[in-house]
């Protein structure tokens, strides 16, 4: 998040009723912290002199005198951060990678240092933590595990990161995995924190710019120990750029002597060269293009945002006990990549709105005529792959029926109650579907005799169709309507309801045509293009949840911000042209009708508002 500087408006000093709140809020989240101010403020009555005064220099996790400033990350993120008088960065309150609230209070490298024990640590190698501080999240096969296993912490937990022979933190992030009962992570892919904030990042600059200090258990009075760490492999950190000759044995950087032990050596994978990487992501590359990229079914996805085609399709269909790393391969940047496959002629590139898309895909190549494809590994949940074996998607298949239930209901008015009496026509709930309302009418014209005996497409108008369904300008110049204008003029003269069902919750009945959530596509500071999303929550649909998802189905920063005028409504803003993501992911995952989506784009088409409904 701190990566790169970020935008922020002047420091302001907060009121003591503030720092009270968040002082009570960091009691609450993080009591470890706490437990010596607390000892201290029952012991202070009987001190006095100069044992009060070193009472009172103390340092407490929230001081009483706090001074906030709101941000803006480089990559869009919004939050606040709290200084110390002396201009000490403290706390950051923002909407945090892997969490499950909207914002949530984080502690500085500065506050862990100050307070050890405020955090679970988990270590890493000295070599891996500086790729944590150039950006990455931590990898599961990165972490350092204890001969006693993981501290059992759940997904979610904030936790500090440092490496064997100290306490110190030299990033904080966010536990992206349930750590319970976790003895070895040999063979274990996928994140394990994401990182927040890091020693030595913009964040770490805007304090006093103090060194790493070394902590030990000693020093705070502690059983637990900093060293008894066994190092398993190593493998690639997301977005960094650790060579593919990392291995276990790396693992030892920054540890103490003989404190590290690796006890998976059998799992460690063979390291390959970034010439042979390359090899891999071409190959990859062309067992996407003949499986789940074959021509009938990409055709209708084209143009597919690079990061898309890199993160759903490549990396999920390596092949078996390999996996493609474009930071182990020479171009080191997914862009160089497709220009490379656009020169040799796989496919053909496009820039749309500063963003890197695949217009197309050449299947004739005579690669992909000599290609054979292999048998991947089963795709885990949301990502793509095929079996050679196995018969191909279609990408019309029906929803399963755990989707979104829409229903139309009709109350006839005041003006149609007769009418319905007439012919007796009741229902339990006292709405009518549309079958239903057509089917009435008819009932009502048959018992009545009511069809013009020149024209059977034309209906005669009796006194109850009058006094329903006709205006007064009409009653006395009309005597006969035509069928279909007066099933029409019925469905409109009635109130329309619509009752929404969404799996697992109770069903909402509300008058008109249901909500819509609006997809917004616009320019914000400049040429910088953005995608909004509102309206989820009449859906039982989670922001919080959608941002999680559209953050890596887009590789694009993700906020959500209240609805001016709405309470309890939130938008999800991502970085980007991303309508199409935002819709497939609505409709795989949300099985939200299309019929539901408001599409709109102000980024200077010249197109109108597509109204889906």
């Amino acid at each position: 998040m701190f990566k790169k500087p970020f935008h922020t408006k002047p420091r302001t000093n907060i009121r003591s009723s503030s720092t009270r709140s968040i002082a009570q809020e960091t009691r609450k989240q993080f009591p470890n912290a706490w437990d010596p101010a607390i000892q201290l403020s029952k012991d202070d009555a009987n001190k006095s002199g100069d044992d009060l005064a070193a009472a009172v220099a103390v340092p407490i996790p929230v001081p009483d005198k706090l001074q906030a400033a709101k941000f803006v990350s480089h990559v869009g993120d919004k939050g606040e951060i709290f200084y110390d008088e002396v201009g000490e960065p403290l706390w950051l309150k923002a909407e945090v990678a892997g969490s499950e609230s909207t914002q949530i209070l984080v502690p500085t490298v500065y506050t862990q240092w100050m307070f050890p024990t405020i955090l679970p640590v988990l270590y890493t190698s000295a070599h891996v933590m500086e790729k944590l501080k150039g950006g990455a999240d931590l990898m599961v096969p990165g972490l350092l595990v204890p001969e006693s296993g993981l501290p059992e912490l759940s997904k979610g937990s904030i936790v500090a990161i440092g490496c064997p022979g100290s306490l110190a933190a030299q990033a904080i992030g966010i536990l992206a995995f349930d750590t319970k009962s976790v003895k070895s992570v040999g063979g274990v892919k996928g994140k394990a924190v994401l990182i927040t904030h890091t020693y030595k990042d913009c964040l770490w600059e805007s304090g006093s710019k103090k060194e790493l200090p070394i902590i030990t258990p000693s020093d705070i009075g502690s059983n637990q120990t900093a060293d008894d760490v066994q190092a398993e492999p190593i493998s690639h950190v997301i977005g960094s750029s650790v060579d593919d000759s990392v291995n276990a044995d790396e693992a030892s950087l920054g540890a103490p002597e003989g404190g590290i032990k690796n006890s998976n050596n059998d799992n460690t994978s063979t390291a390959i060269s970034s010439n042979e990487m390359d090899d891999l992501l071409f190959t990859t590359l062309k067992q996407v293009m003949a499986t789940v990229l074959g021509q009938d079914i990409a055709l209708p996805l084209l143009p597919i945002v690079a990061s898309t085609l890199y993160s759903t399709y490549m990396v999920p269909n390596s092949p078996k006990g390999k996996e493609v790393d474009i930071k182990g391969s020479s171009f080191k940047k997914l862009a160089k990549f497709l220009k490379a496959a656009d020169k040799r002629g796989l496919l053909k590139l496009k820039e749309i709105r500063g963003e890197m898309y695949v217009k197309s895909f050449d299947w004739s190549h005579q690669e992909m005529v000599q290609y054979t494809p292999y048998i991947v590994a089963p795709a885990k949940d949301g990502l793509a792959s095929v079996n050679k074996d196995q018969p191909q998607a279609s990408r019309g298949s029906t929803k399963d029926s755990g989707g979104i239930i829409i229903e139309e209901l009709f109350k006839p008015s005041r003006a149609l109650v007769p009418l319905f009496d007439d012919i007796g026509a009741q229902t339990d709930t006292g709405f009518f579907t549309r079958k239903q309302v057509r089917s009435v009418l008819e009932d009502y014209i048959k018992g009545r005799d009511l069809v013009d005996a020149k024209n059977s497409q034309f209906v005669k108008l009796d006194h109850r169709l009058c006094d329903g369904l006709l205006t007064k300008g009409e009653y006395s110049s009309m005597t006969v309507i035509r069928r279909d204008q007066l099933h029409a003029r019925i469905q409109e003269a009635m109130t329309l309801y619509t009752r929404v069902t969404v799996p697992g919750k109770e069903a909402k009945l509300r008058t008109g045509n249901p909500p819509t959530v609006d997809i917004i596509c616009e320019k914000k500071m400049g040429n910088k293009v953005v995608t909004r999303v509102i309206g989820l929550e009449a859906y039982g649909i989670d922001p919080a949840e959608i941002a999680k998802e559209l953050r890596t189905l887009c590789a694009s920063s993700t906020t959500i911000d209240p609805v001016p005028g709405k309470k309890n409504e939130h938008s999800v803003l991502v970085q980007g042209h991303q309508v199409s993501a935002v819709t497939k992911l609505l409709d795989n995952r949300c099985k939200l009708p299309e019929r539901l989506l408001t599409v709109v784009d102000k980024t200077g088409k010249a197109k109108k508002a597509k109204n889906k409904n």
